[in-house]
């Protein structure tokens, strides 16, 4: 990295950028500063505009429901089951004409019932953001956290199942739409 003087969107990242992608089983993944960040990214990505209304759950760090704020739009809070992860049972009665997006934060290397949530999005044509800050590695029923949704976040500050020195995050997807945008956003 200093001997090639690549700092900053480069090689390094590229390599990383695409062994994680291969991890997960995503076809694109895109190394940010931070996961707060990579939410953000994901968030004005699929559009998110004031106004708008984003159901997640408040049992979480800030940075899901404070860029969803950041951004004019209402985050609409629901409760989680006795696992501490989002109840798919609550969504239905909290979706509004405004609704246009769920967050469903997996926690602790465990992850929500993405069938239930994917078919309550799929019904209401919602689109998903995976918070999957802290579940890298993590399946649920044999697939990867952060591959169900329209995207996946990580977040790679020290804590985190793949922690590095200082903050780092990463987005993936499967749809090239979204990875163009994202690279723009990022850019």
């Amino acid at each position: 990295c200093y001997a090639k003087g690549d700092f900053v969107l480069r090689e390094d990242l590229e390599i990383f950028e695409s062994k994680l992608a291969k991890f997960v089983g995503t076809k694109y993944a895109i190394g940010v500063s931070s996961g707060t960040d990579a939410l953000k990214l994901s968030y004005k990505a699929l559009g998110l505009k004031p106004g708008d209304e984003v159901i997640t759950v408040s049992h979480v760090f800030i940075a899901p429901i404070q860029e969803i704020y950041n951004l004019g739009a209402k985050p609409v809070l629901i409760d989680v089951k006795e696992d501490g992860l989002m109840d798919p049972n609550l969504l239905e009665q909290a979706i509004t004409k405004k609704t246009v997006g769920i967050v469903p934060i997996h926690l602790s290397g465990k992850v929500c019932d993405m069938d239930k949530i994917m078919k309550i999005a799929r019904k209401y044509k919602l689109w998903v953001v995976e918070d999957a800050c802290q579940a890298l590695g993590a399946k649920w029923k044999g697939k990867m956290a952060g591959t169900f949704g329209d995207v996946g976040c990580f977040s790679h500050i020290a804590p985190k199942t793949l922690g590095m020195g200082g903050d780092g995050g990463t987005i993936v997807t499967n749809r090239k739409d979204l990875y163009t945008r994202i690279n723009l956003l990022r850019n």
